[in-house]
């Protein structure tokens, strides 16, 4: 299975939060994203959205930007 990244780093509010609902929408049951994200606001605005929709969700903190595993459960 080829990693499903969803690099978001380039990207701001309101765009990165539309760009990360959209992938997140697709995922089908038991598959996963990963979202790399730097703007902390955005990082925020995404994990908001995600736990609203009953993602399961993980956040990592790198040195220069965020990971947030996405899973879609049944």
């Amino acid at each position: 299975m080829e990693p499903n990244i969803l690099d978001l780093r380039e990207e701001r509010c309101p765009m990165a939060l539309l760009l990360a609902k959209r992938r997140a929408i697709l995922l089908q049951e038991g598959e996963s994203l990963s979202i790399q994200i730097s703007d902390t606001s955005s990082m925020q605005d995404i994990v908001s959205f995600l736990r609203l929709k009953q993602f399961d969700i993980e956040s990592v903190a790198h040195r220069s930007f965020y990971t947030i595993t996405v899973l879609k459960q049944g």
